[in-house]
């Protein structure tokens, strides 16, 4: 008998209306109590919101940002060095893994259990007759609008993050469950995802409010951030160049130029909505070095006489890179020299670095009222457009889409108009201009459907041993040398310690 654990979040601080809701909710008496009024009913639905935005921008990116080779560390600490170590480790996907809450059980939690709140709005409205009737106003359709965003996107990030998961609807038997492929979990999000464009297009008066007492969007905005969602997602699917070659560019493209032309970064409240994925990214330590020291990548990028690896002869430490103008390195980047912090030479000076991440950076604490949660970039639309016409052959028009960019606007760098320096360039942006600035996930997303990583990392989590258990399914990894280039794990054909960079 297969099951799945679900998770209701906690219904909490909810306002008490005599605005009657029509349901019949026989499975669950906290969501019963809460949907009796309409009042409790959109809080509850802004929780969820709030539920799906905070995991975008949450811990767990930590783990992703290492598979990129964004920051480097030999800090055992939640199993940080594991995700950075060289070469590649398998993820331990085990129920003894003590870190494994954290690392593959952690968005298969936070994002099925988004997907069970949406489907008990949509269950409530679709199939027991419910209305939200608050005053005079009918916001039952806004509602459904806003469940159906929810579900489509934390379905997106399970099939994205994934190879398979569930896909749960509200007369799923949840003992009859079976695993779908990742690309089927997709096709399921999108069609979430263009329903609730639907739904938000077709009402004259719309209001999504992403936490409680947090920003509202209205409609206009809400379908442009949904589009936006369309592109990232549909454009990081691939989990190898080759599978990314399949990709329909034309059609991501037009989300893309749907999407958002401003960035979509809600201001945080204190101790309610914050970036924690920044919190841990960007704490400096007392001698200046970084707590998740910045990977040689970045300054490679910069500088490609820069090495790929640290150098292991403890006499010697890297002088810093040479610029290449681009006023965002010194602003996003300090060097610190000798200062390592955490890192310890008997876990691999290969992996040491001489820079710390500042941008965003907050004085050490990123929960604070007022301060942007940079859940996505509209730069991003930017690059994915310039992606899909790179894709497309227009070299030209990839170009013009860089320029249009903060690669030209902000850094001033010119990109040469051939394919392989359009990709370099890519790279550069996506490392540089997105880290921290578009949630979890982003730069992975972007080199493993490049054939980017290095050989042995992880293209896609397992399901986790904790769901195959229950499950009752074999459990399985991936990640490692012994198995690079099969279904889950890199082969490294393009690492980027191996690109020429030209731009």
């Amino acid at each position: 008998m297969k099951k799945i654990i679900i998770t209701v979040i906690a219904l909490i601080g909810l306002s008490c209306s005599q605005e009657e809701f029509n349901i019949v909710n026989t499975n669950q008496a906290d969501a019963k109590r809460v949907l009796a009024n309409a009042n409790d009913f959109q809080n509850f639905n802004i929780s969820n919101h709030s539920a799906l935005f905070s995991n975008q921008i949450g811990f767990q990116g930590v783990f992703f940002r290492g598979l990129a080779d964004q920051f480097s560390t030999t800090n055992a600490f939640s199993g940080f060095w594991s995700f950075c170590d060289q070469p590649r480790r398998q993820i331990i996907n085990s129920t003894s893994n003590d870190d494994l809450a954290s690392q593959a059980a952690g968005p298969w939690n936070a994002f099925n259990s988004v997907i069970n709140n949406a489907n008990i709005v949509i269950d409530n409205i679709e199939n027991q007759g419910g209305q939200v009737i608050v005053g005079e106003s009918d916001l039952t359709n806004q509602e459904l609008a806003a469940a159906y965003f929810d579900k489509g996107i934390a379905q997106g990030y399970l099939a994205l993050i994934y190879d398979k998961a569930y896909i749960v609807n509200p007369d799923t038997d949840p003992n009859a469950l079976q695993f779908s492929t990742y690309q089927e979990v997709f096709n399921a999000a999108v069609i979430n995802i263009e329903k609730a464009i639907q739904l938000a297009n077709q009402l004259s008066s719309f209001e999504y409010q992403v936490y409680p007492g947090g920003q509202i969007l209205d409609a206009a905005y809400f379908v442009q951030l949904a589009n936006s969602y369309l592109a990232r997602l549909s454009i990081g699917l691939p989990r190898t160049d080759s599978e990314a070659q399949s990709l329909d560019y034309n059609i991501i493209l037009n989300y893309a130029n749907n999407g958002i032309s401003e960035n979509f970064s809600p201001a945080a409240t204190e101790s309610v909505f914050f970036n924690n994925l920044q919190d841990w990214s960007i704490f400096a330590l007392g001698d200046g070095a970084g707590y998740m020291p910045t990977d040689q990548k970045i300054p490679h990028l910069v500088d490609p006489t820069y090495p790929t690896d640290y150098p292991t002869d403890e006499a010697i430490i890297l002088d810093p890179a040479i610029s290449n103008g681009d006023p965002r390195f010194e602003e996003y980047y300090e060097y610190v020299g000798e200062n390592f912090g955490f890192l310890r030479a008997s876990r691999g000076r290969y992996l040491f670095s001489s820079y710390r991440t500042k941008k965003f950076f907050n004085d050490n604490d990123q929960n604070q009222s007022g301060i942007p949660t940079n859940i996505m970039s509209a730069a991003e639309m930017d690059y994915i457009r310039a992606e899909c016409y790179y894709r497309l052959g227009n070299f030209a028009a990839a170009v013009a889409a860089l320029d249009a960019s903060p690669r030209k606007t902000v850094g001033n760098l010119d990109t040469t108009v051939a394919g392989p320096n359009i990709l370099n360039a890519l790279l550069y942006e996506v490392s540089i201009e997105l880290d921290l600035a578009s949630g979890i996930c982003v730069e992975w997303w972007f080199m493993r459907r490049h054939d980017m990583l290095q050989a042995g990392s992880p293209t896609m989590y397992p399901v986790p041993a904790s769901e195959l258990e229950i499950s009752q399914d074999e459990i399985y990894t991936f990640g490692g040398p012994a198995t690079a280039g099969e279904p889950g794990t890199a082969s490294g054909s393009n690492d980027w310690r191996k690109i020429d960079l030209v731009y």
